[in-house]
């Protein structure tokens, strides 16, 4: 096997992660001119390319001088701030933490880049399906998501890691896997697929009960106190009473 620079694989590997949905890009050398033409394009896309040009301007941070980052995002067109948010925002999240939402949209990913229980607040977001808005008037007025348990820690880890260890499977060969699954996947499959239904079953029934009771402690506290009487109304009722 050819050893090949740290920097030239790093390099490599952004092209590919930039290029998703692409066709394969084999050449590593991917200068000045093709990252502002990326940019541009990424401009033109139907979600207006955030993510990828957080990525490209993640990129030219790490590859070039101090004011590059101006530089490009002059060349295609889009405010400095804009940039530097859209590089703030991507630097936030790994791309397994973007996959988990894919029903949000970049805006909900900004809206809590800056907190440590961000996952938290984008899954309640997801769940309930809350607007931009509504995620942001629950971080900043609701409670806070509790933290999470050492063994829901441990859960989340190993969920995580699963998810890791699957991820090669696409590209198993598929005689490999049909032998694999008449000797064991399927049962192996069988069984996790039972195990994650019936968690998955428990969190939909708890989190309906949590809702529930928090709507219900909304409404009290919503709920308009009497008037308290006027000093006049008291002394005539007491007179009448005399």
């Amino acid at each position: 096997m050819r050893a090949i620079p740290i920097d030239d694989f790093f390099e490599d590997f952004d092209v590919k992660r930039l290029t998703a949905g692409d066709e394969p890009v084999t050449d590593a050398s991917f200068d000045w001119g093709r990252i502002v033409a990326e940019g541009r394009a990424a401009r033109t896309a139907v979600d207006g390319g955030c993510w990828r040009i957080g990525h490209l301007a993640l990129l030219v941070e790490r590859r070039y001088a101090s004011g590059a980052l101006q530089k490009f995002s002059e060349a295609i067109g889009e405010s400095y701030g804009t940039v530097r948010r859209y590089r703030w925002v991507t630097k936030a999240y790994d791309e397994h933490e973007r996959l988990r939402f894919t029903s949000l949209s970049f805006s909900h990913f900004q809206a809590v880049a800056g907190l440590s229980d961000r996952l938290t607040w984008l899954a309640r977001a997801e769940r309930g399906r809350w607007s931009v808005d509504r995620l942001v008037r629950e971080t900043r007025v609701g409670p806070a998501p509790r933290k999470a348990t050492p063994q829901l820690e441990r859960l989340r880890s190993s969920i995580d890691g699963l998810r890791r260890s699957l991820a090669p499977a696409k590209g198993f060969d598929d005689g490999a896997i049909a032998r694999a699954a008449r000797e064991w996947l399927s049962d192996a499959l069988d069984d996790l697929s039972s195990e994650v239904d019936q968690l998955r079953e428990r969190v939909r029934r708890v989190t309906a009960a949590h809702d529930k009771r928090r709507h219900l402690r909304a409404a009290r506290a919503a709920k308009p106190k009497p008037a308290a009487p006027k000093a006049g109304a008291a002394l005539k009722a007491r007179a009448i009473a005399r």
